[in-house]
């Protein structure tokens, strides 16, 4: 398994994080690999997301939403695509601020075993995984 976890502290309130990631017509401005998502606007607790990523090639992803406790946390865990990572945001209000933590979780099996320990040597995970949330911070700080 291939995990990587980023937090950073954004100036805006939880509601408006959590709203502004729920909202899949958001997906492609902070999540970069993405260059699709639908449904185009806010999901919730058993929907499907489809995206067209952009990573090893170009591949459509499905995912569903698990978990999404608003404006607490969003856990989505994908049925098809070449991997198949589980995606998790949480969102902590403090002081009129959010304290957002992305997470991901990989499985490395058969042959995605050999790009999963070269991506942990590397440390590629855990760069792509802090990037997006950066880009989540200053997308919703400009």
């Amino acid at each position: 398994m291939l995990s990587a976890s980023h937090t950073v502290e954004i100036g805006q309130p939880a509601t408006e994080v959590f709203d502004f990631v729920a909202d899949q017509s958001n997906e492609s401005r902070w999540h970069t690999d993405v260059v699709e998502a639908s449904p185009f606007g806010p999901v919730t607790l058993g929907d499907e997301v489809r995206w067209l990523v952009r990573f090893m090639g170009e591949n459509e992803y499905v995912c569903d939403v698990v978990e999404f406790e608003n404006p607490c946390r969003i856990r989505l865990v994908t049925r098809e695509g070449p991997l198949k990572p589980t995606l998790t945001h949480v969102f902590e209000a403090s002081n009129g601020r959010t304290r957002y933590t992305r997470s991901v979780q990989i499985p490395t099996q058969g042959l995605f075993r050999l790009v999963g320990v070269l991506m942990r040597v590397s440390g590629a995970a855990k760069r792509r995984n802090a990037r997006f949330a950066e880009n989540l911070k200053r997308l919703l700080e400009e």
